[in-house]
């Protein structure tokens, strides 16, 4: 009930406003009464922006010296934009690193009197996990990819500016639920009769819905932690990928035969892929970077300080959340 009552007429700034989790997160805020100060590219595809009259789109490029006025009276600033797919390494720190920088700077150039900033980073920023052992937040990071370390790097700037803004950092795992497209090729899979695994080793990984993310996020500004600044958040189980996949053929009503693809050959496979995606405008769905992370064995986290100190449950466990997601694809000709 706090929870509500202090995002009762709040003016909330959120970056990465089209995106996945972004988009959910408006939909939440919006549904709160919140007005909503949604930051978006030029080139941003709207189709998921909440068209409520509380949500008000603001064009910013990051790049540019153009000023950010809509922070000056904003109650909460949720940064959830980054890259996820980029070309280069380079390119990962532009969007993940950079935006970082350029957005905090403003902040403080501004006198911001924000109550609380939420920073979304990912489990990716640490790095796996050893076989049967959840990460916790005092443990070393050691990211494996160029998308983690540059996760990793936003963060370092987020911890450099915690001194005079009120950050907090969230590290999800694997998000997933309507509107999330990799997630959905999975699925889309697994409903054309294949299941495809990454050789035979046995993976396990944490999980969260987006709900549940978007719910833990905001919990996170207006519980503000005095001392600790960064949280894992998942629904608080530990999954391996036959346990996803024999409960998304069930709810698919599905028998899928079980594709092994050899690790060689899933690299051969996004090398092919990068290339092809070099001559266009947009980086490849599947690299090698993506095969680097898919093919590790542990991803993962404790949420345990976060679902204590915010006295916070998820809502949804694997079950309904692949029911939701997958009731979601079908009505919108995803499945």
């Amino acid at each position: 009930m706090s929870e509500i009552l202090s995002l009762k007429n709040a003016a909330v700034v959120v970056t990465g406003s089209t995106g996945f989790i972004g988009s959910h997160l408006i939909d939440y805020l919006v549904g709160h009464g919140c007005t909503i100060h949604a930051l978006v590219r030029e080139t941003s595809d709207q189709r998921w922006l909440n068209k409520s009259d509380q949500v008000k789109v603001h064009v910013v490029d990051f790049a540019k010296s153009s000023s950010i006025s809509c922070l000056e009276k904003a109650d909460y600033l949720f940064h959830c934009a980054g890259l996820t797919k980029a070309k280069t390494r380079d390119d990962y720190f532009c969007g993940n690193v950079f935006s970082c920088e350029v957005l905090y700077e403003r902040c403080v150039a501004i006198g911001s009197n924000l109550n609380a900033i939420v920073h979304l980073s990912s489990l990716a920023a640490a790095g796996p996990s050893v076989q049967g052992e959840a990460v916790q937040e005092k443990d070393p990071c050691n990211p494996v990819t160029y998308y983690g370390e540059s996760k990793l790097a936003g963060e370092r700037i987020a911890l450099k500016y915690s001194s005079l803004l009120p950050i907090v950092i969230i590290r999800p795992p694997v998000v997933y639920g309507p509107r999330e497209e990799n997630f959905f090729v999975y699925l889309k899979t697994l409903s054309q009769g294949w299941n495809i695994k990454i050789g035979t080793t046995r993976r396990e990984l944490s999980l969260v819905y987006v709900t549940d993310l978007v719910r833990a996020m905001v919990r996170a500004a207006v519980c503000y932690p005095k001392n600790e600044k960064i949280y894992y958040v998942t629904d608080g189980e530990h999954h391996i990928w036959n346990d996803i996949s024999d409960s998304a053929m069930k709810i698919l009503n599905v028998r899928a035969k079980a594709l092994f693809i050899p690790k060689v050959l899933l690299a051969f496979l996004s090398s092919i892929s990068e290339v092809l995606a070099w001559f266009g405008p947009k980086p490849a769905l599947f690299d090698r970077q993506r095969v680097i992370d898919i093919c590790q064995t542990s991803w993962i986290a404790s949420p345990k300080s976060f679902f204590e100190s915010h006295d916070f449950q998820p809502k949804y466990n694997l079950a309904k959340g692949l029911k939701e997601t997958i009731d979601w694809g079908k009505k919108n000709n995803w499945l």
